[in-house]
């Protein structure tokens, strides 16, 4: 199991990092790689899941909590068995919001350094760092819409 860790100031208010961070419709336009979000089930709150896909891959994944306007944790399951819990905590900060993100992985027996490099390549700290830079950007510019 890994621990990956991210964050990013953003000048908002913790409501408004919340509402963008949780609006499944908004992911195409923050997140790399080209998402579509599909199979969504749920009201966007616990319990809620719903399916990423880039090209010809796909992962799934189910909300399990949500602490508005605070607390995120969801889990995920990807390519090749990967499953990574993500923790989402917004902290109000100097007159905005502290998103920091923790992602803790874990793999299917047996695949070691093979499982490794795939998850360097699906929690990319670049691509990370990409796309919450991107997530700040929607949100500081109050262009929340899809």
């Amino acid at each position: 199991m890994g621990v990956l860790r991210y964050s990013i100031w953003v000048d908002a208010a913790p409501g408004a990092v919340w509402s963008a961070w949780t609006d499944l419709d908004l992911i195409p336009r923050w997140q790399t790689g080209s998402p579509r979000v599909a199979d969504v089930t749920g009201d966007g709150g616990v319990g809620t899941s719903y399916s990423v896909r880039r090209g010809p891959t796909s992962a799934r994944t189910t909300i399990i909590v949500a602490e508005a306007p605070s607390r995120y944790v969801s889990r995920t399951h990807a390519l090749l068995g990967l499953r990574f819990d993500l923790e989402a905590r917004l902290t109000p900060e100097r007159g905005g919001t502290s998103l920091a993100l923790e992602a803790r992985t874990a793999w299917p027996r047996g695949l070691g350094w093979f499982g490794r490099g795939v998850e360097a390549f699906v929690l990319s700290p670049r691509e990370a760092e990409r796309e919450l830079a991107n997530l700040k950007a929607i949100i500081e510019a109050g262009d929340t819409r899809p």
